[in-house]
């Protein structure tokens, strides 16, 4: 027969089931550091670290609750509890992560964990590093040690944890692990996927357009290689018509017809049925960010010119959004966007304003008016396409 759990858990196991929550002050500190040795091993490790955490301004041993939410991170083996630990941490108005990135950074190194845990535990150094940079290193660390595993899901994870890397936080190896990806079978389209929005990023981090348009050309064939891979990859499709049509529209006034209809059907494909895995609730954008490329992209049909700027500067927006990752610091939250160039935020307020100028909300604009705007709104640096 197996043991029952000591007192202390009982009452939090009783607690969650009859009120769904803990409550602090049933749970002081004394009783749950007392305890905590059964507990940060135990399904309750989650839990644990969120009471100590709301209360962690009046504790009285800071060093002993540090070491404690440590030891789970380095033993506990239940991926739920885990990952409910990292969040609380990640979410946390705590401004020193050092302790719990080593304990993270240990468990990500353990030969001896499940890859689901220690997946996990590279996901919590991404997050301790968008709030931290120096943490970066540790991340990148993390999903080097992992490369070379063999496992589906956890590959495919790693895969958006090392773009994000890329974006957000230039690690310089990025790139090269998402290639190293691309030969493992378990994860050759996801590593493909990836490298198709690194390229779309890089292509806004650009100084100059030609720049842009080879990455964003990049980025196509990145999308296009996924689709012909798999089947069921209609995020991959749905990016290799968007950064295609950006791509042209940077060469010459009119690009090829775009099938709408297409790209319609894997949108809402991506949005309603794309639900995101357990532990990746930060990595989602907002719900409907995705179907903004529909709109978007609709009067692009090959029947009349397309302004590049005007469009660049509403897919650079749209993008943002479908790229961003969420970030809670002291209970506010954000959607932190990749970095884009000087170039790009130039050429955006330019395509933004052009796109003003051509809509019925200036018809009281004179032609002298006008004229005297549209000098002002030229191309940064050398013109894209024709004008």
């Amino acid at each position: 027969m197996s043991q029952a759990p000591p007192l202390i858990q009982q009452r939090m196991m009783n607690a969650l089931e009859v009120d769904g929550e803990l409550k602090v002050g049933d749970f002081p500190e004394s009783e749950l550091l007392a305890a905590a040795e059964g507990i940060v091993s135990s399904a309750l490790f989650g839990d644990f670290v969120e009471l100590l955490l709301e209360q962690w301004r009046d504790l009285d041993d800071h060093k002993a609750a540090v070491k404690a939410i440590c030891a789970g991170l380095k033993r506990n083996g239940n991926r739920e509890a885990f990952i409910h630990a990292v969040d609380a941490l990640a979410e946390s108005e705590l401004d020193d992560f050092a302790s719990f990135a080593g304990a993270l950074d240990a468990r990500a190194g353990d030969d001896g964990t499940s890859l689901h845990i220690r997946v996990e535990a590279v996901a919590g150094l991404v997050r301790f590093a968008l709030r931290e940079p120096r943490w970066t290193t540790y991340a990148g660390a993390g999903v080097l040690r992992l490369l070379e595993q063999d496992d589906d899901w956890v590959k495919a994870k790693l895969c958006r944890l090392t773009s994000i890397l890329h974006d957000h936080l230039a690690w310089d190896q990025a790139v090269k692990s998402l290639e190293a990806l691309t030969v493992c079978s378990a994860c050759a389209a996801e590593a493909r996927q990836e490298l198709g929005f690194v390229e779309m990023a890089s292509a806004f981090k650009s100084d100059d357009v030609a720049s842009m348009s080879v990455h964003l050309a990049q980025a196509t064939a990145w999308f296009d290689q996924c689709a012909a891979q798999a089947d069921d990859v209609p995020r991959a499709r749905m990016y290799g018509t968007v950064a295609g049509a950006l791509a042209r529209s940077l060469q010459a006034d009119t690009p090829n017809a775009l099938d709408v209809d297409s790209l319609a059907d894997d949108a809402q494909w991506v949005v309603h049925y794309n639900q995101p895995r357990a532990g990746a609730a930060w990595l989602t954008p907002p719900a409907e960010a995705e179907l903004e490329w529909i709109p978007l992209l609709s009067p692009y049909d090959g029947s009349s010119p397309v302004d590049p700027l005007t469009l660049l500067a509403s897919a650079v927006q749209v993008f943002e959004k479908v790229r961003s990752v969420q970030v809670i610091i002291r209970g506010r939250r954000e959607f932190r966007v990749p970095r884009l160039s000087g170039l790009t935020e130039r050429a955006r307020e330019i395509g933004l304003a052009r796109a003003w100028l051509r809509s019925g909300a200036t018809t009281h604009v004179s032609a002298d008016g006008r004229a005297r705007l549209e000098a002002l709104l030229k191309p940064p640096g050398e013109p894209p396409g024709k004008h």
